[in-house]
């Protein structure tokens, strides 16, 4: 099944996920041909957000938000999942060594069905508050935006601020952390409102516990591992491609030991 470009009128991109969706009947649709393109991340309950660009269009999905410098990827062979996807994140906020002076957001995750990744971008805290709950909130944010969109996920984070805030996500209060500034002039979506969006139209999907940092949790200490691989990359200490040798080293060296730990359990 093949995506026709030429069978979009009237296209948008879902607001849940980014696919494209078709007006159909008195609702919206995502075509079967995109269903199976993006079938690890095509919602099931789809909503039209903005009008799709052409070049959107042709892919067969759009960026609701800015990307950030990332590298994403996938451990093979993991056991399937009885529950929620669990997964840990963590951000990390530090002042360039050397050179001119910058403060990049750097983030991670790993997940138990074997995804993973790392980034960084650059942002003021004029525009988003405390940038220390910002970068977890990323890390949070992208996990969220990679993971299968219609499974469960249980979030392990060290930050107690992000827990709470996302429990009042949950209970439907949008709330965002203070200073954080949902406009944007380019006109995409301000991550922390999608996220809270996407927490509160599924609340049962979305779990947040709270882990002590430096415990040595396996799952948690690989995501603070991937953060401060992207910090370095950020730092250009090491290149892209380094990253993402070492984002996989971590990630799986934690989830051999998440396995290890679970199969005591």
């Amino acid at each position: 099944m093949t995506w026709d470009p030429a069978s979009a009128e009237g296209a948008h991109l879902c607001a849940e996920c980014g696919v494209i969706v078709l007006p159909a009947g008195a609702g919206w649709e995502h075509p079967g041909a995109l269903r199976v393109k993006f079938s690890q991340t095509v919602c099931g309950s789809p909503r039209p957000g903005r009008p799709a660009k052409d070049r959107e269009v042709r892919y067969g999905r759009g960026n609701e938000v800015k990307q950030d410098n990332a590298v994403h990827g996938q451990v093979d062979d993991q056991p399937a999942a009885g529950g929620p996807i669990v997964v840990a994140c963590d951000g990390s906020l530090k002042r360039n060594p050397d050179g001119p002076p910058w403060w990049p957001i750097s983030w991670g995750y790993v997940a138990t069905n074997g995804q993973w990744g790392l980034g960084w971008t650059i942002q003021s805290a004029g525009v988003v508050g405390n940038r220390v709950l910002g970068a977890e909130l990323r890390a949070i944010f992208w996990a969220r935006e990679r993971l299968p969109s219609g499974q469960p996920i249980e979030v392990l984070t060290d930050s107690a601020d992000a827990v709470g805030l996302t429990e009042r996500w949950r209970g439907g209060d949008l709330v965002m952390p203070p200073g954080y500034s949902v406009e944007r002039q380019s006109g995409n979506e301000a991550k922390m409102l999608l996220l809270a969006r996407r927490v509160a139209s599924a609340p049962d999907a979305f779990q947040a516990s709270w882990v002590r940092a430096g415990s040595g949790h396996p799952l948690h200490s690989a995501a603070d591992a991937l953060a401060k691989t992207a910090r370095l990359w950020a730092f250009k200490q090491i290149s892209k491609d380094q990253a993402r040798v070492d984002g996989a080293r971590f990630a799986t060296g934690g989830l051999a030991s998440w396995q290890r730990r679970s199969s005591r359990t």
